[in-house]
């Protein structure tokens, strides 16, 4: 079956379509047998030629009139052109190989990503950021990092988290300490917690780099108290924070770090596969 990543990057602020770039050059790198990434752009975005080189397709769809441009992001079950997909949050970068991933995840039509990890590679315990994951017992699903087959009753799980994404102040009006604004994860969570009478809990897993998720006690941002470093052996990059070699999906979160002599180490990384 056709398997491939995809991610939204709609520009605003911030140009998500550079980081979708070079997590695509990050998935060529590091993937042996699945590497392609689709990416969910504004209708009339100018892509330069070489990020299209990377891409595997290139979706254009409305620009949201909000700042927080996430409402798009109940559409991928539509918009994806893969039969398998693993969706992701284009601030991402991978070091490893996660085929086998793919191969167990072959008994399943829907799985997230239920539990993180830190730098350190320490599964995350803080619910600093998901209180209103546990104070209303939703199940703890990250959309950052998960997985979906098209099939007819993931079908009409998208079809739901639409209408909580158009409705959502009514939806937040139901539950403890609502977030104030809408939220990708809290949305698909609602929905999984009506859906499906299951437990969520698999290997599916990323490194989160929020802050007070690490074992250091950070309140500010991590990128400006963490000593981070590239690598790049034999064609093989790594990447170390605070000394500690990162292993799965680094979900950097901070802009910033996206430096220009990260996204040139990719360039020529990739030029030479």
């Amino acid at each position: 079956m056709n398997k491939g990543f995809l991610t939204i990057a709609q520009n605003g602020e911030y140009n998500y379509v550079k980081m979708a770039y070079v997590l695509a050059m990050s998935l060529k790198s590091s993937q042996h047998k699945y590497n392609k990434l689709s990416v969910i752009v504004n209708e009339n975005e100018e892509i330069p030629d070489k990020y299209i080189d990377i891409f595997d397709k290139v979706i254009y769809v409305e620009k949201p009139d909000e700042d927080w441009k996430i409402q798009n992001k109940w559409r991928y079950f539509e918009l994806s052109p893969y039969d398998e997909t693993i969706v992701l949050d284009c601030d991402m970068l991978f070091f490893n190989d996660i085929s086998t991933w793919w191969e167990c995840l072959q008994d399943y039509t829907l799985e997230f990503a239920t539990k993180t990890m830190n730098y350190r590679g320490n599964v995350t315990t803080s619910n600093y950021y998901r209180k209103t994951f546990t104070t209303n017992s939703l199940p703890n699903l990250h959309t950052a990092l998960f997985y979906f087959k098209k099939t007819k009753e993931n079908e009409n799980y998208f079809k739901f988290i639409k209408m909580i994404f158009q409705n959502w102040k009514e939806f937040y009006d139901q539950l403890k300490e609502p977030p104030k604004f809408l939220s990708g994860d809290v949305a698909y969570a609602i929905a999984a917690k009506v859906m499906f009478n299951r437990k969520w809990d698999n290997f599916l897993t990323f490194t989160h780099m929020r802050s007070r998720l690490q074992d250091d006690d950070i309140v500010d941002d991590w990128n400006k108290i963490l000593t981070t470093f590239f690598t790049n052996y034999n064609g093989k990059i790594e990447l170390k924070v605070n000394n500690f070699n990162q292993l799965y999906p680094f979900h950097y979160i901070k802009k910033e770090f996206l430096r220009e002599e990260v996204i040139e180490l990719y360039e020529n990384t990739t030029r030479l596969l």
